[in-house]
């Protein structure tokens, strides 16, 4: 057997089956230690080109998954950067609120004051 008729088994029936074949025939001699190398070299060479297909897809989706991600952080530091804010003026509501409080209960006082002022002076004086 040589090796074309190596190569067509290997391509017609499969690696695995010309892989399991290989010691059977080295050992009926019916293929030389050359070819059955070279049969060994192309099957390496295809498994590393199918090796190489996987990796180039893996770099693929992992380009696409970083490329996903950094979008994903970006729209979490927007949220975070509108949330931010908005509590930001939250804050300065309430402190509009209160020091509109402070004087509303300051104003509060005065007129309570002048009331109970006015009232004590109203009444009748005793002697």
């Amino acid at each position: 057997m040589d090796i074309t008729e190596l190569m067509i088994t290997l391509v017609s029936k499969g690696t695995d089956y010309a892989l399991t074949q290989l010691p059977t025939l080295l050992r009926n001699k019916e293929v030389s230690r050359e070819d059955a190398e070279l049969l060994l070299l192309y099957t390496m060479a295809s498994d590393m080109r199918n090796m190489y297909k996987y990796v180039v897809e893996s770099y693929k989706e992992t380009t696409e998954m970083h490329k996903d991600l950094n979008e994903g952080f970006k729209d979490l530091n927007d949220r975070l950067r509108s949330i931010d804010e908005k509590l930001d003026f939250i804050i300065s509501q309430l402190k509009v609120l209160n020091t509109n409080i402070s004087i509303t209960y300051e104003l509060t006082s005065k007129i309570m004051a002048r009331l109970m002022e006015s009232s004590m002076s109203s009444l009748p004086k005793s002697t």
